[in-house]
């Protein structure tokens, strides 16, 4: 760095045109008379005592008298501390800036484009880190296997776990069917490569193209209305039509629920088959909001899209209301779903305790 580069560079760390000529002389000579440093920088005389007397308050220079004013440069371990916390807080902001351009800070109901799949899947980790209830996922196996040890985790806290796992049609698990167990409720396997996808408690989304798309961008929302529309498009497109190769699941109750539609689909043939059955409901009122768990006998559902059905309900069928009746000690209670406006309960799970009557084999 040349000596006009330092004193510009000085400049911009604070200092004045004077105070940078004066400071990089003096470190040239050493030390000098404040004459002799006014005409060697080009400081004007009668400048260069309040031009010294400054660079002494900011720690750079030391004056001292002796037939006239003379002045040194300090040790530039003591000097430049000030100019070394600068350029932290410089690099700070750098870092900082970086951070943002990524990944803008996420709040309510908002929805943000960014720029790297990385920043998704970072942000995937930390979403599964905080699920509650309910995880889809549909990834890649090399994406399953990173998020495993989180997915595990989640598991374990009780949290209903649904992945969709892409692996072509002309390949083999890359994986023994066991790592699977202990991360998830249920997984299927698609042949179409698609979007990685994470949505998480109904409510926060981390989505990206494929990775042979010709743009790398994701998504991050955390809002229900968004949520909803894209948990559909796991049903429609991810889930439904593909075959399960992994469920956790027993074979007799008490079975758990986290979406409605899938417990309507289980308890329905039940129901015409004039079955008994048993359920606790844990969810919030929603007139009030507040939080209710209820117990009692399933006696009936209400399907909007049913029609004249011939045959198992449909995904398709259930896309309209879908609800339950639940008669308790308290009295009897139509229960909807997480979002539910027109029930009397909208439930974030569901457990079927106990079925008695069934003349048929349990399918899950």
């Amino acid at each position: 760095m040349d000596t006009g580069e330092l004193k510009a560079v000085l400049e911009s760390a604070g200092l004045s045109q004077y105070q940078a000529n004066a400071y990089v002389t003096l470190l040239e000579h050493g030390s000098a008379s404040a004459s002799d440093l006014a005409d060697a920088s080009g400081v004007p005389g009668p400048r260069i005592y309040d031009v010294l007397r400054d660079l002494e308050d900011e720690g750079y220079v030391v004056t001292y008298e002796q037939d006239r004013l003379y002045a040194r440069a300090t040790d530039p371990e003591e000097a430049l501390s000030g100019l070394r916390a600068r350029i932290n807080q410089y690099e700070t902001a750098a870092d900082e800036i970086q951070h943002r351009w990524q990944e803008p800070d996420s709040n309510d109901h908002e929805i943000t484009l960014i720029r790297r799949f990385r920043t998704v899947l970072d942000r995937a980790r930390a979403d599964i880190e905080t699920a509650e209830r309910h995880v889809q996922l549909a990834v890649a196996p090399e994406q399953f296997l990173e998020l495993r040890p989180l997915l595990a985790d989640a598991h374990d806290r009780g949290v209903y776990i649904q992945i969709s796992l892409y692996v072509p049609p002309d390949e083999d698990l890359p994986f023994e069917e066991s790592a699977f167990e202990g991360t998830c409720t249920e997984a299927r396997r698609r042949e179409l490569q698609n979007a990685f996808f994470l949505l998480t408690d109904r409510t926060r989304l981390c989505f990206a193209p494929h990775v042979d798309s010709s743009r790398e961008y994701g998504v991050l929302a955390q809002d229900r209305d968004t949520a909803y529309v894209f948990h559909w498009f796991f049903l429609t497109c991810l889930w439904e039509v593909y075959p399960p190769i992994h469920v956790d699941r027993d074979d007799t109750p008490p079975f758990v629920f986290v979406a409605i539609r899938e417990c309507i689909r289980f308890i329905e043939p039940l129901l015409s088959d004039g079955a008994t059955i048993a359920a606790s409901v844990e969810g919030y009122h929603t007139g009030s909001g507040r939080e209710r768990t209820l117990s009692g006998t399933i006696t009936g559902v209400d399907i909007t899209g049913e029609g004249d059905r011939d045959g198992p309900i449909t995904l398709a069928q259930l896309a309209g209301r879908a609800s339950f009746v639940l008669e308790t000690d308290e009295g009897s209670f139509t229960i909807g779903g997480e979002g539910a406006v027109i029930e009397d309960i909208g439930a974030d799970r569901i457990t079927i305790e106990a079925i008695d009557g069934m003349t048929d084999e349990i399918e899950l």
